[in-house]
């Protein structure tokens, strides 16, 4: 009868141990960082890489206050990669900048693109 009770102490024991390691595999910590959160660039059109960091789908929020010089390649994805951002010239003869946010369902960043009248690079 001992052996029996020890049997079915041990299963139990085998059981609850698997069940909550079990459970912990279920949920992922969402992850989402930018290699960079500010872009300084000069007044000439160009292509920058900017790497998302990230284990869960995000995307860039460029239906809201979306700057028309400022485009994104791609404008989502199901986890981290590198993004092609297009700026074009700024012919205004002003600096102007954007900020974008960046988002998944539970974390939220933003990226700031602030580019000069010039050659120069902007001073913020």
């Amino acid at each position: 009868m001992k052996k029996v009770l020890m049997a079915i102490l041990a299963s139990a024991v085998i059981i609850a141990a698997a069940a909550g390691a079990a459970s912990c595999e279920k949920y992922v910590l969402p992850e989402l960082s930018l290699s960079q959160d500010t872009l300084l660039v000069n007044k000439s059109a160009q292509q920058l890489s900017l790497t998302v960091n990230s284990n869960v789908q995000w995307a860039f929020d460029v239906d809201g206050d979306k700057e028309e010089w400022v485009s994104f390649d791609p404008e989502w994805a199901e986890v981290g990669r590198k993004v092609t951002i297009s700026i074009e010239e700024n012919a205004t003869g002003k600096m102007r900048s954007a900020t974008v946010p960046i988002s998944s369902q539970t974390i939220s960043k933003k990226l700031l693109i602030v580019q000069s009248a010039d050659e120069n690079l902007p001073e913020i």
